[in-house]
């Protein structure tokens, strides 16, 4: 059992959860992992050709993935 935190909900619905992913532009069914640290948002997302097909990782039996990072950036102060 996690630990409860004040105002962090237990668990997101799917839709939820998509909803996140789709305001920072992220396919949710190409998201191969999603982190969040205080630099910014990291994704590794499936890689695909110029036709749409996922890019074979034969050495590793899996699909290529793209690193993503969207970084926060500090607003200037009275913009």
């Amino acid at each position: 059992m996690a630990k409860s935190i004040p105002g962090v909900p237990e668990s997101l619905t799917r839709a939820q959860y998509a909803s996140l992913l789709d305001s920072v532009g992220i396919d949710p069914e190409q998201t191969a992992e999603l982190w969040f640290d205080r630099e910014g948002i990291h994704a590794d997302v499936i890689a695909r050709d110029s036709h749409g097909k996922m890019i074979p990782d034969y050495k590793n039996n899996t699909y290529m993935k793209h690193r993503v990072f969207i970084p926060v950036l500090d607003e200037e102060e009275g913009k």
